[in-house]
């Protein structure tokens, strides 16, 4: 998991989404079952944007 100065959390090129997920969660006090669940529902399309966005400028540059 990447941070920055900021204390913003991103995830570690190639690094998998339910990784990041666990590794972020152990980075916060502890958190309940259903924090840890909005979490994930907060996380996972974001991080799947993320890496389309990714491909697609990879795709781009390749071009």
């Amino acid at each position: 998991m990447n941070t920055d100065p900021d204390g913003w959390c991103s995830p570690v090129a190639g690094q998998d989404v339910e990784a990041f997920i666990a590794e972020f969660v152990a980075s916060r006090p502890p958190l309940t079952g259903a924090e840890i669940t909005e979490l994930r529902t907060v996380f996972r399309p974001v991080l799947a944007e993320a890496e389309h966005r990714a491909v697609t400028e990879a795709s781009t540059d390749a071009a």
